[in-house]
Order: C-alpha cells, then structure tokens, then sequence
C-alpha cells in the first residue's frame, strides 16, 4: 500500500478552490497503522470538534458548517479510508476498521479528549469510537445515521448506492459521473414509481457535480461492501451503544424527505445509549446540513455548550 508520507510527521497544505467555506483550514496528513489519513484543520479556537463524513463523501462535505463551527471550536475534519485523499485498503472498510483509524487519530491528537459529528457513516463510526473505550471521546453527534442493518436494508439508499457503484464500475468521467447520478432512480414515500435524484429538491446540478468530485475520490469497494453488508459484518448495536457512556445526541430528519434515521431505530438508539436525546428536523432530509446549516448548526452549538459546563 503506497502512502503519501513515510513517517508520522505532520504535513500541512492551504486548503484552495473548492469552497471559500473552507478558508483558514489546512489539509494534513497523519499516518495511522493501515493508512495515511488526510484532514483539514482549522483554527485553534476553542475546544477540538472531530467532523466525520458519510460514504462517498469527503471532509469537505461540512464545508458549509466550517466558517461558523470554527469561531467556536478548534474543527477537525477528516477523510475516511478510501474517502477523499486518505489510503485505500482493499476488503477493508467495515465500521471498526473506519473507527481503528479514527481511535489512533483521536489518542495521537486529543489526549484530553474531543467531541465528534458524524453523519450518515461518520455517525456508524462516531459510536463504535465511543463504545471502544480506547480513546476519550467527551460527546457525540449522530447526524441521520442507522443503528441496524436492516433501515439500510429496507431505505432507498441500498438501490441508490447499488445504482452509484454500477456508474463508478464504467466510468471515471466527471461530467459522465455527474449526469448519471441525476439519473439514478429511488423509491420515495407515497409515490408508486421510483423518481430521479435530479427531480428532487436540492439536487441541483451545482450538488450534483459535488457528489460526483467525492465520489470519483471514494474506492467502489467501499460502497459494494456497504451494499452488500459486508460493512457491518461487526456491527451489534445491543452491545455497542450501552458501552457509549459520553452525552449523545441524534440528529433525525423525516424520513418522508429521504431521511435514512427511522423512528423504530431512534427508540432503540435512546432506549440501549445510556445518555442521549433526540432532536427532530421535520423540513430536512439525510443531507441535514447540506440543505440548511442553520437549524444544524444552532443545535451542534447549543449541545456541546451544554456538556461542556
């Protein structure tokens, strides 16, 4: 496996082109046991905030929450295995191979602890973090993630994903990428035939042409292996989420606007996590963030004020 950096030496670069959102953070290298993890850092002030990004996306995916996370918090965003510019790793993407790298980024850069959002994959990999005990891990944000298998199962987001990984299979053109994601056909609640992504709000050709960037970046094995379960072969949410002891908060959008968070797994979720709460976002769907920071990041802010007095 072919690493960017041969030791573990800390290599920074200023963050250019993509979005101005992310001015003032520096990209960086770590290398942890399996691979080099690529992340951004933005100024120190105030407690560590570690930001975990969903499948075939990348630490830029926060970009719209940077400016203002960072007047609060010293953020960190990182790009998972086989995400972004961090390492591949052939069969290697279950949810404690994620969270292996994320532990020793947590215990190399936190000694005293930090707090991390996860959404959607970040989220899965924020609690198997927390459950470990082998980092310190002061909070938790869980951002429209699943707690079983069978919600991804039983969501539009196993035909969507199947659908992206076939498209990344033939081609690696950009603007190919882009106008095939547009055509992928989901199911939506109350409608009896599947419908395009393009057709639904907030997919605009500008996200479009975004997703498609992450996605040429992201390794398809980590999408077949989501697809076909491979992913959670060591997932047990009834014993992971009573080990997370830290404040946790899920954030849920509506399922009617493709929100993956189901009712039946926030009941489970609050009834095995020893000490968390729920908020609801009924205009938002699974992007959360991506479609309004605002009520996002209102709630993120508030939370970790609150366990932090």
């Amino acid at each position: 496996m072919l690493r960017r950096s041969a030791n573990q030496a800390e290599v920074g670069t200023a963050v250019v082109g993509l979005a101005s959102a992310a001015v003032g953070f520096i990209e960086k290298s770590f290398s942890a046991t399996q691979v080099c993890i690529n992340y951004a850092e933005g100024p120190p002030n105030g407690p560590p905030l570690l930001l975990l990004h969903g499948l075939s996306r990348d630490w830029r995916s926060f970009s719209v929450l940077l400016p203002e996370l960072s007047h609060h918090f010293h953020v960190f965003a990182l790009d998972l295995r086989g995400h972004g510019r961090t390492d591949r790793v052939a069969d290697s993407y279950r949810i404690a191979e994620f969270a292996q790298d994320v532990t020793e980024f947590v215990r190399a850069r936190f000694p005293l602890g930090t707090a991390i959002f996860g959404h959607s994959l970040g989220a899965m990999v924020a609690m198997n973090v927390a459950a470990s005990g082998n980092c310190p891990v002061k909070a938790i944000i869980l951002g429209d993630t699943m707690i079983t298998p069978e919600n991804f199962r039983r969501s539009l987001y196993a035909p969507l994903f199947r659908q992206l990984y076939e498209l990344l299979r033939h081609t690696q053109s950009h603007a190919v990428l882009a106008a095939g994601m547009g055509k992928i056909l989901i199911p939506v609640p109350g409608l009896n035939e599947p419908v395009r992504i393009e057709e639904l709000p907030g997919n605009t050709s500008e996200a479009l042409a975004e997703w498609a960037r992450c996605a040429l970046q992201t390794d398809p094995d980590a999408i077949a292996m989501t697809v076909d379960g491979r992913a959670f072969e060591d997932w047990a949410p009834h014993k992971t989420l009573p080990r997370i002891s830290c404040p946790t908060l899920l954030l849920q959008g509506n399922p009617e606007l493709d929100a993956m968070l189901s009712d039946d797994d926030v009941k489970l979720a609050l009834r095995l996590l020893p000490n968390a709460r729920r908020i609801q976002f009924p205009l938002l769907g699974h992007a959360l963030f991506m479609q309004q920071p605002k009520p996002v990041l209102d709630t993120v802010i508030k939370f970790l004020s609150s366990v932090a007095n």
